[in-house]
């Protein structure tokens, strides 16, 4: 089975059963942070841009999975773990960032880094979030 690519979508409109691809972002994620204004790595302004959309709808998908995720986790509202608070945090900071547009005047350059930077967050607090979770019990 194959999936298309995750586009944009700020309204979260879009099904909420779409897989995360994961490796290829991680690789869109890489290439964007490499890239460099002066010495001519970086590719013309629209695929910049086309890469900070890239990367905006996908972290739209990680907030989900992460709050999904958080959810999962044992939960005492007297007594939180730092992994939970960490992450609660890490979902409020990504919300205001996404809140912003992708494409914005200014350095589309920096814009679509920072996009590539929220995934990297999202990917460690995901990981670190699914890692805290209980094992499941065989049989339940």
């Amino acid at each position: 089975m194959t999936y298309g690519s995750i586009v944009h979508d700020p309204t979260g409109r879009w099904d909420n059963d779409i897989p995360l691809d994961r490796e290829s972002n991680e690789r869109l994620t890489d290439v964007v942070l490499d890239w460099e204004r002066g010495d001519g790595t970086a590719p013309p302004t629209a695929d910049i841009e086309q890469a900070a959309l890239q990367l905006s709808g996908y972290a739209e998908l990680q907030v989900r999975e992460l709050r999904a995720a958080l959810e999962r986790l044992p939960w005492n509202p007297e007594r939180p773990t730092a992994d939970q608070l960490r992450t609660e945090i890490t979902i409020a900071e990504a919300v205001r960032r996404l809140r912003a547009p992708a494409i914005r005047r200014g350095d589309p350059l920096k814009q679509a880094q920072s996009r590539a930077r929220l995934v990297q967050a999202l990917h460690s607090a995901l990981d670190r979030t699914l890692a805290a979770l209980p094992e499941p019990v065989p049989g339940s």
